[in-house]
Order: C-alpha cells, then sequence, then structure tokens
C-alpha cells in the first residue's frame, strides 16, 4: 500500500514537469532567428499630408532599400533610405476663386532615418514571425523648388515610429511588413496670411506658420541575411 502511494505521488509530482518541458525542440513554434546583419529591398506607400493650406507632399507610391544591424539582445539598428514619388498643389495667393489653384506639379521626396527595432519576441520567432517595434529621426527632402506662391518644402527633420511584422526562415531569405507613423513641418510663405483685394487669404491668422503633420508610410520588402 505504501509502495503504490508513493508511486502515485511520483507520477503527480512528474506531471507539472512534463507539462512545462513542452514540445520538442525541432517541433516548438518557438525558433532562434540570430543574425547580425540583414539587407532589404522594399516598395509600398507614402501617405502624405497636405497639412491645412493642402500643399504638402500628397500620397505616392514608395520605395527604398534598408540595412539592419543586430546590436544585442532583442535590439536592431536600422537605416533606411526612400524615395517617394509625390506631388504638391499649387496655389497663387494673390490670385482669387478658382484661378487661385494653378495645378500640380512633381514634388519627389527623399526620406532616411535611423531607428531602433525591438523585437517583440526577443531573439526568437513564433512560427517564423517575428513583430517589431520601433523609433528613430532622420530626414525628409522635396526635389522641387519655390512655386509661384513662394512655397517650398525644402528639407525637414522627422520623427518617426511604428511596428511592424518579419518573416524569418532558415535560409538567407525573408520578408518583412512596416507601418510607421511620420512627423515633419510645413512652412507656409508670409503671403498666405495676406487677403489679395476682393478675396481672402489661404490661412487664417490664427494658423501655425510653421505645421506638424502625421505622415503614414507601409512597406512591403525582401530581406537578404549578410551575416549570421
Amino acid at each position: 500500500m505504501k509502495l503504490a502511494l508513493a508511486a502515485a505521488c511520483l507520477c503527480l509530482g512528474t506531471a507539472p514537469l512534463a507539462a512545462q518541458v513542452g514540445t520538442v525542440p525541432e517541433k516548438s513554434p518557438y525558433q532562434d532567428f540570430t543574425f547580425h546583419q540583414d539587407l532589404e529591398v522594399f516598395g509600398g506607400y507614402f501617405g502624405g499630408s497636405g497639412g491645412e493650406a493642402n500643399v504638402g507632399p500628397q500620397s505616392s507610391s514608395l520605395e527604398g532599400v534598408r540595412y539592419g544591424l543586430h546590436v544585442g539582445g532583442p535590439a536592431e539598428l536600422s537605416v533606411r533610405l526612400a524615395r517617394a514619388s509625390s506631388t504638391r498643389n499649387v496655389l497663387n495667393p494673390l490670385k482669387i476663386g478658382s484661378a487661385r489653384n494653378v495645378g500640380t506639379e512633381s514634388d519627389a521626396l527623399w526620406i532616411g532615418d535611423v531607428a531602433i527595432n525591438l523585437a517583440l519576441t526577443g531573439q526568437k520567432s513564433f512560427h517564423h514571425f517575428v513583430p517589431v517595434f520601433g523609433f528613430g529621426g532622420g530626414f525628409v527632402k522635396s526635389t522641387a523648388g519655390q512655386d509661384v506662391g513662394l512655397y517650398s518644402f525644402g528639407t525637414s527633420f522627422a520623427i518617426q515610429f511604428g511596428g511592424g511584422l518579419k518573416f524569418v526562415t532558415h535560409g538567407p531569405f525573408g520578408a518583412r511588413l512596416d507601418v510607421a507613423d511620420y512627423l515633419w513641418q510645413l512652412s507656409y510663405p508670409g503671403g498666405y496670411y495676406i487677403a489679395p483685394t476682393g478675396g481672402t487669404q489661404i490661412l487664417q491668422q490664427s494658423q501655425a506658420q510653421n505645421e506638424w503633420t502625421h505622415n503614414a508610410i507601409v512597406t512591403l520588402g525582401i530581406t537578404y541575411i549578410i551575416a549570421r
């Protein structure tokens, strides 16, 4: 009787241990994905905000490259450079009515940033997927000069934050989806605040001359691991 009781206790004690051990490592949904460097080529969508005057960079397609460097633990340093084939609306503040809207012009943007990304599952993937969150800073530069209303985007400091989902394999290739919000300023010329004869001004005096705007960027790319 005592022997049977001891055996039962032993079985009860080992049952939780077996549950903790879980699946066989090669069949586990969690897999190591350590790497040192990777390179990505991506394309996507740029959701530009025109600002209060609607003269800022407009929505367009976007393409670029990203370099990633594993710096320790779940952290990755990334450098990204992209080009958005954007346009802008041109306004002439000296005109009134429909004559004020001159039309649209090409206003392609170069967007570059350096960011820190954190893998939310550490250095492991779940069914080959790794969710990430990151933030960083950089610049955005317009290729267009001043328009007839003396507006130009020029070059602006940018702040970005967002998240993504990486698909990783045991081979060199993978995929990555990123969604980020870029914040930068639009600077309006003084003429936008002056009303022409018989008309109204483009912007009210209460509107700040330097306006922060939110600009969404969604990208999907192919990644290649340079070094593990």
